[in-house]
């Protein structure tokens, strides 16, 4: 389901997936993923969740890795990021 925050209009959704399939893989079937041009505005975006890809229109907070944390700005950014996405 993605909801605009700002008019909470319900701008795309899912169904139909048998059993529990992992966000990403139902993502894929979505009509905003497969159609972003007509859904979406030039210059806007969604945010979501890390389990999804990285696109110009698709935004994720950063991930740390076993190699290399997250950098302070970083943090920072999932900070507000995770506000944002839950409120």
């Amino acid at each position: 389901l993605i909801i605009m925050p700002h008019n909470l209009l319900v701008a795309d959704y899912g169904l139909g997936h048998p059993r529990s399939v992992h966000n990403a893989y139902a993502f894929q079937g979505m009509q905003i993923a497969q159609d972003v041009e007509h859904l979406l505005p030039q210059g806007h975006w969604i945010w979501v969740d890390s389990a999804y890809p990285t696109q110009t229109w698709c935004i994720v907070p950063f991930k740390a890795t076993r190699m290399a944390g997250l950098s302070r700005g970083q943090k920072e950014y999932n900070k507000h990021l995770s506000k944002v996405h839950t409120s």
